[in-house]
C-alpha cells in the first residue's frame, strides 16, 4: 500500500467514477447495510450515492450495471481483507465500539477521529485501526471478545465467573463483518436474478 497512491477513482463503462472513501462515509455505508427499513435495492441506490463523489454519472445505468459498480467498489475499495477467526467469533464493530475507538485512536495517534471526518481516508483508517497497540482499550475489548473459558477446575470458577461478566458487558450484536457477507450474498442474489430474468 505505501509504494503507491491510494486511488479512489477508476474507469468503469468508459466512466471516470470519483469515490468518498473518507472512513465516516463508509462506516455510513456499513450501517446502512444493517438497517432493515431498506430492502436490497434501496441499499443499492442508497450506498451509490454515499460512495460515488458524482451519482449523476451512474444515475442512469441499468440494475445489473450498478450491481457490477458496487460489487467492483466494495470488492476494490472497502473489504477489509482479514483471517477468519477458528470459531467464527465476532470480536469488533465499528457503529457499536466507536467510543472504544475514538479512545484508542487519541491514546495510540494523538488522532481526533471527529475532526478527520471527511479527511481520513478508509484504508488509511484501517491500518491505523489493526496497527493499535494491545494496551488500548479497543485492543482490550477485543481480546475479552475472543477470549476462550478454561476448563474448570476447583480453583478457577472465580475468574469464569469474571470473565463471563466481562463477555456479557461487551457482547456485540451484528458487526460490520456480518453486513458485510449480508451485502455480498444479497449482491450474488441479486445478480442471479437479473441473469435469469435475461435468459
Amino acid at each position: 500500500m505505501i509504494a503507491y497512491p491510494l486511488e479512489s477513482s477508476f474507469y468503469f463503462k468508459k466512466r471516470l467514477i470519483k469515490l468518498d472513501l473518507s472512513f465516516d462515509v463508509v462506516l455510513r455505508f456499513f450501517d446502512l447495510q444493517k438497517d432493515e427499513n431498506f430492502n436490497f435495492l434501496d441499499k443499492l441506490e442508497l450506498s451509490l450515492q454515499i460512495l460515488v463523489q458524482d451519482y449523476s454519472k451512474v444515475k442512469n445505468f441499468s440494475q445489473e450495471d450498478k450491481v457490477a459498480l458496487i460489487q467492483q467498489i466494495y470488492e476494490d475499495f472497502i473489504e477489509i481483507k482479514s483471517k477468519p477467526s477458528d470459531d467464527n467469533t465476532k470480536i469488533m464493530d465499528f457503529s457499536q465500539d466507536s467510543s472504544y475507538i475514538y479512545s484508542s485512536f487519541m491514546q495510540a495517534y494523538g488522532i481526533d477521529l471527529i475532526e478527520q471526518q471527511n479527511k481520513l481516508d478508509w484504508r488509511k483508517f484501517i491500518s491505523l485501526f489493526q496497527g493499535l497497540s494491545e494496551d488500548t482499550k479497543m485492543r482490550e475489548v477485543m481480546s475479552i471478545r475472543a477470549r476462550k473459558y478454561p476448563t474448570p477446575t476447583k480453583y478457577n470458577s472465580e475468574e469464569i465467573s469474571q470473565l463471563r461478566k466481562a463477555k456479557a458487558y461487551y457482547a456485540l450484536e451484528i458487526s460490520e463483518a456480518e453486513a458485510g457477507e449480508q451485502f455480498q450474498k444479497a449482491l450474488d442474489r441479486l445478480a442471479d436474478s437479473l441473469e435469469q430474468r435475461a435468459i
